[in-house]
């Protein structure tokens, strides 16, 4: 290490092994302090602040079919060690339609970093290309591009929908041949990324590419480098994987190029590169083995002067292994050796900073010592076992040296062919160790980790020079500010939100907030908004869906604001890319998956929640019935009072020109009187006074009822004398019932009425126990068939003893084939662990 001021144990502790420190919270700083101190701070300080989430899912199978269950099994660490984490104890668990809609959401209770759940793929969902993200409101703090997402493949499948397989995968599959691939749409789009991050006049330059279909899939693409005359500068370059490549080349000064590029589909275009700079730093990294060599170069412009020096900071996950300075005012450019054994398994984030301490030029590369995850060693009891066998499995978890390590893990077992449908898919390892520190989608993951060799580390290589890190940016860290956490961590279920301005959506601070939780318990409380107009409430048990209703006011007392709850990070960016054509052997797991659901609805009609069987035919026969506009039982009627006189808004037509609602009332009820115009009106019930207002099940006053416009409105139920009783007070009650506190409205995302919410809360979901059957007990009947095809066992919690060993049993069904055992995991230090194994079965039917 070049820089001695690792001194006195200054900010920064000594972790493990020679150079290798942990960030922590930083002491005071010293009276004089250099740059290098200033910026190992002010790193310090920033993780210190943020302390950084990451969210894993463990799958029991790759893709899915329609009238599925995903079973799921969540890890939830901090982003530095990898170690289970305890800032947040509640995990959102989303499945998004290929639409960008929220089809299912699970909320979880997370236990020492852990959660389990299951989410149904109803058969009422299309088939398509699924995304499946799981995060915590803490992790928000990061951007919500470091959110767990994955891409799920789900086909058609379940017997309750039409064809399963598709007309052109069936033909392909009858005439033995593979399916066709998905044709090309439109033309891809190609980006450069100049290595370090410019292209410097007179320096040499690494440039990488990446050519996306508009699918979002790599495309492959091929063509030469040209200058502004056309003037051929490159040859020929080609992507390699995914459509990611590279190509050197040294821009000259005065010249502009341009990529000409074949395309996929045979024509050709031209692609610009960016813009050389007249001055400017480059940075070059090359792999050398046992270390990384790195080179900072610098070209001055005429008339300018070349900095004296330079200073190299690199860091893995927030651990700052080494800070140096060279000079770089030579003519040999400022190298550093990077020896790969002083750094931890992940990416390397390499930075060039200047003089002054700016960051001038910075360059991914990955560092893997030893496997990506420890190996899980699982044996069979036998070689192969018959129809409704037990199949005892052991698993055992040791280091490099044979040592027993501790593991906490989930395993699978899955008919074997379903684990190559996606062969590439993602993996523990190549989640926490790649893509978690990455922005934006990586395509096929498990594809660098499989089976390393040089052609996947130059194709990791190229991945980290086109994707980029984006945890953090520089300007943020070193700008002296503190770290911007808008969103708490949650420690129990809370809702939480934002006071906004009616129309302009500017956050409204101090805002006063009244509270009204009308079930599962009743309680009224209130609050006030940050200066950000944020709010938060918690105390909610977990046991049931909280229904809730939100006031908002401003401080002078209006209520002309916009109450906005958040319901996880928004949906944004194109829709996801259509499911490619089916290859046989998806073809062939649909129709076993097809065939399994219905011997499973054969069994138990009631098996899978939300199953619908269709296609009952009723001749003859008309049934109708009349609409309950609010029901006896609906969650918005305060004390459940019933038996008032209620007026249905959505059969008025001038209740839909978004007139005043007590407008609409005149002259509609008697007893009820209506005087005034907008908005200084009075309203009385057979003269007893001014009645009680209730706003879905929340008691409100006049002036705030005067502000709500009825197109707004599902109903008005009015109790008059003694209905209102219940109520208190001798002026009888008005209860008005929004749309939007309707659950089954469907213009519900129309936007929130002014200053006011009702939201269901929904409590921890208890995840479903996976149907494994133990055979060889004594019964009193002969057992049903097996209907277990796909899948025959799930189990999200195991657990070594201090041997490094577990143990657990699976039985066989009624089909023969290979078997795939998956485990997946983590050790009390944070490595993952993963290991695989196959189950045969060889019955006589």
């Amino acid at each position: 290490m070049n820089a001695p001021f690792f001194r006195n144990g200054w900010a920064l502790a000594l972790l493990a092994g020679p150079g290798l420190l942990a960030l922590t919270a930083a002491r005071p700083r010293p009276p004089e302090e250099n740059i290098l101190q200033r910026i190992a701070r002010q790193v310090s300080e920033y993780y210190a602040a943020v302390l950084p989430e990451k969210a894993y899912l463990h799958l029991d199978k790759p893709v899915y079919a329609t009238g599925e269950t995903i079973w799921f099994s969540a890890y939830v660490v901090d982003a530095l060690r990898h170690q289970a984490d305890s800032t947040s104890r509640v995990l959102y668990v989303d499945l998004v339609s290929p639409e960008q809609k929220i089809v299912s959401r699970r909320t979880l209770r997370l236990q020492g970093g852990r959660a389990a759940g299951d989410i149904d793929v109803t058969d009422t969902l299309a088939a398509g290309v699924y995304q499946l993200r799981a995060y915590t409101t803490w992790m928000r703090n990061a951007g919500d591009n470091f959110i767990y997402s994955r891409r799920l493949q789900v086909w058609p499948a379940s017997p309750y929908t039409a064809e399963a397989v598709p007309p052109m995968a069936s033909a392909a599959r009858k005439a033995g041949a593979p399916a066709p691939a998905a044709a090309p749409g439109g033309r891809p789009d190609v980006q450069f990324f100049p290595e370090g991050g410019s292209l410097v006049e007179g320096l040499p330059a690494v440039v990488a590419c990446k050519a996306v279909a508009p699918g979002g899939r790599g495309v492959d693409v091929r063509g030469q480098i040209l200058d502004e005359r056309n003037a051929v500068v490159v040859a020929a370059f080609a992507t390699a994987h995914l459509g990611m490549g590279r190509f050197a080349f040294v821009p000259a000064a005065g010249h502009q190029y341009h990529a000409h590029l074949t395309l996929p589909g045979g024509g050709a275009a031209d692609y610009p590169l960016p813009a050389p700079q007249a001055s400017g730093y480059v940075l070059h990294v090359a792999d050398a083995g046992a270390e990384y060599v790195v080179e900072a170069r610098y070209h001055a412009a005429p008339g300018t002067t070349a900095p004296a020096q330079a200073m190299l900071l690199t860091e893995v996950r927030g651990y700052l292994v080494y800070i140096g300075q060279r000079p770089l005012d030579g003519p040999a450019p400022a190298t550093w050796r990077l020896a790969k054994a002083r750094y931890p398994n992940g990416i390397l984030h390499i930075t060039l900073v200047d003089e002054k301490g700016t960051p001038q030029a910075e360059r991914l590369a990955f560092v893997q010592n030893g496997p990506a995850a420890l190996p899980a060693t699982i044996t069979a009891d036998r070689p192969s076992y018959g129809l409704r066998a037990p199949v005892q499995v052991r698993v055992r978890v040791a280091d490099a040296a044979g040592q027993p390590v501790a593991a906490h893990f989930s395993v699978a077992v899955a008919e074997g062919s379903v684990g190559g449908l996606d062969p590439n898919a993602e993996t523990i390892a190549s989640n926490l160790l790649l893509t978690s520190d990455l922005a934006g989608y990586v395509e096929n993951p498990g594809y660098y980790f499989q089976a390393p060799s040089a052609a996947t580390a130059q194709a990791l290589d190229n991945l980290l020079l086109t994707q980029g890190w984006r945890r953090f940016v520089w300007k943020d860290v070193l700008s002296g500010q503190p770290a911007a956490v808008p969103f708490a961590a949650d420690k129990a279920l809370a809702l939480s939100g934002q006071v906004l301005s009616e129309h302009g959506y500017r956050p409204i601070p101090n805002s006063q907030l009244t509270f009204v939780e009308t079930r599962p318990v009743r309680q009224v409380t209130t609050g006030t908004t940050d200066a950000s107009g944020r709010f938060n409430f918690v105390g909610f048990d977990g046991r049931d869906t909280a229904v809730v209703t939100l006031q908002a006011r401003r401080a002078q007392g209006g209520s002309n604001v916009v109450i906005r709850t958040d319901t996880g990070p928004p949906l944004v960016g194109p829709p996801l890319p259509p499911l490619p054509a089916p290859p046989p052997a998806i073809v062939d797991y649909m129709k076993r998956s097809r065939q399994q659901q219905a011997d499973e609805h054969e069994m138990n009609p009631n098996l899978h929640a939300g199953m619908v069987v269709r296609n009952i035919l009723l001749g003859n026969v008309a049934v109708t019935a009349k609409r309950v506009v609010v029901p006896p039982n609906d969650s918005r009627r305060l004390y459940g009072a019933t038996g008032g006189t209620l007026v249905d808004f959505t059969e008025i037509p001038s209740a839909q020109s978004g007139m005043n609602i007590l407008q609409v009332l005149q002259g509609r009820i008697a007893g009820l009187t209506v005087t005034g115009n907008p908005p200084n009106m009075s309203v009385q019930i057979r003269n007893q006074g001014t009645p009680i207002f209730i706003l879905d099940g929340q008691k409100v006053d006049l002036e705030f009822i005067s502000n709500l416009t009825s197109n707004d409105i599902e109903a008005v139920e009015v109790f008059k004398g003694t209905e209102a009783a219940i109520f208190g007070g001798s002026g009888g009650a008005i209860a008005i019932y929004t749309k939007r506190g309707d659950s089954k409205y469907k213009g519900a995302d129309k936007g929130p009425a002014p200053g006011i919410a009702t939201v269901r809360l929904p409590g921890y979901y208890q995840a479903r126990e996976f149907y494994a059957p133990r055979y060889g007990a004594p019964t009193l009947t002969a057992p049903g068939p097996d209907p277990r095809r796909t899948a025959l066992y799930w189990n999200p919690d195991v657990r070594t003893n201090a041997a490094g060993e577990a143990a657990f049993t699976v039985f066989t069904a009624d089909v023969n084939g290979t078997f795939q055992v998956v485990a997946e995991g983590l050790t009390p230090a944070g490595q993952p662990v993963r290991g695989t194994a196959t189950v045969v079965v060889q019955g006589n039917k």
